[in-house]
């Protein structure tokens, strides 16, 4: 990741460190469940989550396993992560600040290594990945979680401009095609995949990126989304309740594995 590109993340979720931490819907009870359990964590285990943010995830693994360290890009979301970490009182849990990637580990560190939601704020997704796999013990798991862009050109195109719109530090949802290529090119196949549609409110997304009604990327993401919904033309599946909109976006999830000489 470029030292601007870093410095754009950065802005963004210093200033959202709060909002995000309250109203990302990644973090409810139900959904975090959702991805452990997809995870299979096992007793004794070391986990890893890359770009853990407020560090929800890497506590709920930490309840699990034997240790679960988080790092991530941004100061401000590690103190969140710590300051949770000490009001449930887990000490098998620890956070550093640092690049996805250029993780400072040794190799084959982690029987689990996790990334949830940050690869479409990276300019080189494939050098993150190249990484965490090599962290990774050889019969160890990655397990990745991502929003996928729509299929079609146009509507990805304009699926990505609202997103950057709403958050600069947005650089592209990939597709499921992009995503199982990836895998491909690194030499991991998917143990367990899945994909479904989450329902947003749009008012509560807008907060998460620190956007109140009054601001004019607000305004400006609003009308796009309204504009493309004949013809669904952004992928977001639009509907309107009362003053709110209600948008969806398709989450893909992913637990890789290895190949090993070739075969899976």
């Amino acid at each position: 990741m470029s030292k601007k590109h870093n410095k754009v993340v950065q802005k963004q979720f210093s200033k959202t460190a709060d909002a995000f931490s309250r109203f990302a819907s990644r973090d409810t009870d139900d959904v975090l469940s959702e991805r452990v359990e997809f995870a299979k964590p096992q007793p004794g285990e070391l986990a890893l989550d890359v770009a853990c943010g407020p560090g929800t995830l890497v506590l709920e693994l930490a309840t699990r396993l034997g240790l679960a360290r988080g790092i991530d890009l941004t100061h401000d979301m590690l103190l969140r992560a710590l300051a949770l970490r000490a009001e449930r009182q887990i000490r098998n849990a620890c956070f550093e600040e640092g690049e996805a990637e250029r993780l400072p580990y040794p190799d084959a560190a982690f029987d689990l290594v996790t990334c949830q939601f940050a690869f479409h704020h990276m300019l080189k997704p494939a050098a993150a990945l190249k990484e965490m796999v090599r962290v990774l013990k050889p019969e160890g798991r990655i397990l990745i979680a991502d929003t996928l862009g729509p299929e079609s050109d146009e509507k990805w195109e304009l699926h990505n401009r609202i997103e950057t719109v709403r958050d600069p530090s947005h650089v592209a949802s990939l597709r499921l095609t992009s995503f199982l290529a990836l895998f491909e090119k690194m030499e991991l196949f998917p143990a367990r995949q899945t994909s479904k549609p989450r329902p947003r409110s749009f008012s509560r997304w807008m907060l998460r990126a620190g956007l109140e009604p009054s601001h004019s990327r607000y305004q400006e993401t609003r009308s796009l989304i309204e504009e493309a919904i004949p013809g669904d033309r952004a992928a977001f599946a639009t509907q309107r309740e009362g003053d709110d909109l209600i948008i969806f976006h398709h989450e893909g999830m992913f637990l890789l594995r290895k190949a090993v000489d070739g075969r899976t």
